[in-house]
């Protein structure tokens, strides 16, 4: 099982990717949501440049995070400068061979929340994602939502379980989409994680690892928070995944020496789930 780390694709990037090689990691996951610079320059040279930086880490690319709505605002309202900026994100990630990307689904909530319209959006949005990204050879990872706590009035955010996952990913109907199981996000929710692990079984293709104490969404390091690890990584190997571990976890800090002593410790930590997952 290949062991990722997030990084964003800003100015830390080059830095960051030659920490996280230092430290072990042959694979990263690239965050287009945290760019500094969307101009058609900078779209355009990302390509080359990142290749450019993978490959003298010795590292590849196995997932990216697409850029994101806000949360709070309603699936039916587009903005056309972040839709383009998804679309170009997906065709960099087939360029660098990056064979997934992570998406938010949205929520309808302009008259209150409706199930009905939030998939009926959701399908009709994706679906435009997906054709981008079946001309430039990679997939859409759908990823799971929680509850924020501390967003009043509290928002159910879709998709929150696996249920909803693995209703949108039947109804897209695309071998181009699949699921990323967010850990963090699930703790928050409280959710029985082997289980849904198990119900979203081969639709799951890339995975958010971080830990929290299911009050806020702290994207701590796996050792650092109240996850059962053990039933995670047992379900897992259950249904047979064989895609990445990848860290989503945030150093808020940036010195250059507790950065690396922070890529090397969540490596460590990935090491630490592969032996739980062999016990």
């Amino acid at each position: 099982m290949k062991k990722a780390i997030q990084i964003p694709y800003n100015a830390s990037f080059e830095r960051k990717c030659r920490y996280a090689a230092q430290a072990g990691f042959r694979a990263v996951a690239v965050n287009f949501n945290d760019m500094d610079d969307r101009s058609p320059e900078t779209w355009a040279a990302a390509p080359e440049n990142i290749r450019r930086i993978l490959e003298q880490n010795g590292l590849s690319c196995v997932q990216t995070h697409l850029p994101y709505y806000d949360l709070r605002i309603s699936a039916e309202i587009t903005d056309d400068e972040l839709e383009n900026a998804i679309h170009r994100s997906i065709q960099v990630a087939g360029a660098i061979g990056a064979p997934w990307n992570v998406y938010h689904p949205r929520s309808a909530v302009n008259a209150g929340f409706s199930a009905a319209k939030t998939l009926e959006e959701n399908v009709r949005r994706i679906s435009g994602y997906l054709e981008t990204a079946e001309t430039y050879g990679t997939g859409i990872a759908l990823e799971n939502l929680p509850i924020f706590k501390d967003i009043i009035p509290i928002m159910p955010f879709y998709p929150n379980n696996a249920g909803d996952l693995c209703e949108l990913v039947d109804s897209l109907r695309s071998e181009r989409v699949g699921i990323c199981w967010d850990t963090g996000h699930a703790n928050l929710m409280d959710i029985d994680q082997a289980e849904a692990i198990r119900q979203m079984g081969e639709r799951l293709k890339v995975t958010h690892i971080h830990n929290n104490f299911k009050f806020y969404d702290l994207h701590l390091t796996p050792d650092n928070g109240n996850i059962d690890w053990k039933s995670v990584m047992t379900a897992l190997a259950e249904v047979g995944y064989d895609g990445p571990l990848t860290l989503e976890t945030h150093c808020l800090y940036g010195d250059e020496l507790l950065m690396q002593a922070f890529a090397r410790h969540n490596f460590a930590c990935l090491e630490f789930l592969e032996r739980l997952q062999n016990c």
